[in-house]
C-alpha cells in the first residue's frame, strides 16, 4: 500500500442531481490540496457551475469551497416560505463565507433572478454566509481576451501550493 495514496471522499450535497436533464451536465471535480484531510469528489450540475468552481478553488482568499451547500429558507416577495439551494459556500481565509449562486446571464434578466437574490440575501443566517455572490457566464474570462486563464489561475495556484511542474503538453493529455 503507498502511504502518499488518500482515498477520495464525495462531498455531501444538499439535492441530489438529476440522472436525466437537457439543461444539465453531470461534472465532478476532485479538489486534492495538500491541506485537506483526503481528497474530496464534489458533483456539479453544470459547465457553467465547473467554471465557477475553477475560479473559486484559484482564488487564494478562499480556504474551502462547498459546493450543494444546506438549503436556505426564506419568504418570498408575497410573505410565503419558499427554499433556495445554493450553487457553492466559499469560507474565506479571515472566517468569513459567501454563498454563490450559479446562472446564466440570460436566465438571471429574463427572471430577474437578482430581485430574488436580494430578497433572500436579506433573510440570510450571518452564519450561513455574510455575503452573497452571483456568478454567470459573463463573468467567464473570455478566451480571446485571456487565453486559458481559468487554466492558467489553477497552474499558478498548483506552484503556490508546492505541486510539481508538468511539462505542458503532458497537463493538456491530463486536463
Amino acid at each position: 500500500m503507498n502511504p502518499f495514496f488518500r482515498f477520495p471522499v464525495l462531498a455531501p450535497a444538499s439535492r441530489t442531481i438529476p440522472a436525466r436533464s437537457k439543461a444539465s451536465a453531470r461534472v465532478q471535480v476532485v479538489d486534492v490540496r495538500s491541506f485537506l484531510p483526503c481528497p474530496v469528489i464534489s458533483r456539479l450540475e453544470s459547465g457553467l457551475e465547473a467554471h465557477c468552481w475553477d475560479q473559486l478553488i484559484a482564488n487564494p482568499e478562499f480556504r474551502e469551497v462547498q459546493a450543494q451547500p444546506p438549503v436556505i429558507r426564506y419568504r418570498d416577495a408575497r410573505g410565503r416560505p419558499a427554499v433556495h439551494h445554493f450553487d457553492f459556500r466559499a469560507l474565506l481565509t479571515d472566517g468569513n463565507a459567501i454563498a454563490v449562486a450559479v446562472r446564466p446571464l440570460a436566465r438571471v434578466r429574463k427572471y430577474r433572478f437578482e430581485d430574488t437574490l436580494r430578497l433572500i440575501a436579506s433573510q440570510l443566517p450571518r452564519s450561513f454566509a455574510t455575503r452573497v455572490l452571483l456568478f454567470t457566464d459573463a463573468d467567464i474570462p473570455q478566451p480571446e481576451v485571456v487565453p486559458h486563464a481559468p487554466t492558467t489561475r489553477l497552474i499558478e495556484r498548483a506552484r503556490e501550493l508546492g505541486a510539481p511542474m508538468i511539462p505542458a503538453f503532458t497537463h493538456m493529455i491530463l486536463a
